[in-house]
């Protein structure tokens, strides 16, 4: 790349290290990549603008409504997912599982999510090493969705591996999955989506307690209080098992890799737990595991005093705007005394702040509660990291993180 060439983030080796990438792009500004024809926003204040105008930038990247009857348009519209629909779509959608994933809703369930957690601890406390994605960060966030929907735990592997095609997946768009191994994972897509909907329908002949009993048998706030329907409820599912995984699993993956690169921090942690709810906020910011998604111009707009045309795609990397020195001092800087850390950009802005945050939150902090008050003397398995991350421009993640520990 030349010094004039514009900053390209959708290369393999910006997966690895895109922070120095990330300081380039800020520098630029808002710019059209002609290569990949989309729009890159960087910069903190023009993040936060494009996510907090929802008027102006949709969320339905691929809708092109030309051509479309207004009824087409119409049902188009109704995708069910909360990161690819817009108002007043999205209000309702949001109204119908919001109540079950705040802080309120989710009180009642933090003993479970512990248990959950103990338990997983259990399962390799007595072997000395671990691979902590596969053995704790995973199951750990598919537990506890199958959890909320009532599922049974003899369904886990499968929704597992399904959870690992689906981010797989993701990297298909950046050419980064070959033409066999995409085959597979459209093939597992359509098995993960043939295995909900036919759960979604024994919950409607036989409603239990759960939230998927919830998804398919309220009505549905607006739309003349329908209820969701195949299309809806396929994307509903899909959005709440993604968003209380991805996110969950890199932080704690990403956290702790973040706390032995910097064992004095640690040290403080174990000192004092009551740090671990900023700790977590610094390490969905420094190492943001959702890096950016993207939006769709509604009309002409300025973003960062550049006009940006209407219909146009514009890639928003929450993660550099997470490091921008603009908004934050010392950005590069693992502090987990940092004043303000929680109003990161990692779970977005505006209407379509992440619904799963409370969450994730939850599940962080207890998980590092529990890790770091059972297990001792964490450090690396020799010779088992090479510390690579996933194929993935939009969620970051590590492969593999091998540890070693004594019993606390």
């Amino acid at each position: 790349m030349t010094a004039d060439a514009a900053p390209n983030p959708y290369t393999a080796e910006a997966i690895e290290c895109p922070y120095p990438l990330h300081e380039r792009m800020r520098e630029r500004g808002v710019y059209h990549l002609e290569e990949n024809d989309v729009w890159i926003v960087s910069r903190w204040e023009d993040v936060q603008f494009v996510l907090k105008r929802a008027d102006l930038f949709s969320n339905l990247v691929g809708l092109d409504p030309h051509g479309l009857s207004p009824e087409e348009a119409a049902r188009a519209r109704e995708t069910g997912a909360l990161p690819a629909s817009d108002p007043p779509e999205h209000t309702h959608y949001r109204r119908l599982a919001g109540p079950w994933l705040s802080l309120r809703g989710l009180e009642p369930f933090e003993p479970r999510v512990r248990a959950i957690i103990d338990g997983l601890i259990d399962r390799f406390i007595d072997d000395g090493e671990v691979e902590l994605g596969r053995r704790f960060s995973t199951p750990l966030t598919v537990l506890v969705f199958v959890e909320l929907m009532g599922i049974g735990d003899e369904d886990v592997p499968r929704v597992t591996a399904w959870v690992d095609d689906t981010i797989e997946s993701m990297g298909a768009a950046f050419g980064l999955v070959g033409r066999e191994r995409l085959a597979e994972l459209q093939a597992s897509g359509e098995e993960f989506r043939r295995y909900l909907l036919a759960l979604a329908e024994e919950r409607r002949r036989h409603p239990r307690g759960d939230l998927l009993t919830h998804l398919v048998t309220a009505p549905l706030p607006g739309f003349g209080g329908r209820r969701l329907h195949e299309q809806e409820l396929q994307g509903m599912l899909v959005t709440l098992l993604m968003g209380g995984t991805e996110t969950t699993l890199n932080m704690v993956d990403s956290g702790m890799w973040l706390l032995l690169e910097h064992p004095e921090r640690l040290a403080e942690l174990r000192a004092d737990p009551s740090l671990i709810p900023n700790f977590v906020e610094e390490a969905l910011r420094v190492e943001s595991p959702v890096q950016q998604l993207q939006r769709r111009a509604l009309a002409d707009a300025e973003v960062g005093g550049v006009k940006v045309p209407a219909g146009a795609r514009l890639s928003v990397f929450y993660a550099a705007a997470n490091r921008d020195p603009a908004h934050w001092d010392d950005p590069d800087a693992f502090d987990i005394h940092r004043a303000g850390a929680k109003r990161h950009a990692a779970f977005g802005a505006g209407v379509h702040y992440c619904i799963g945050a409370p969450l994730a939150r939850m599940e962080g902090r207890i998980a590092f509660e529990r890790l770091l008050a059972r297990l001792a003397n964490i450090r690396y398995s020799p010779g088992r990291n090479d510390f690579r991350h996933g194929p993935n421009h939009v969620i970051r993640g590590f492969r593999e993180l091998w540890l070693r520990f004594e019993k606390a």
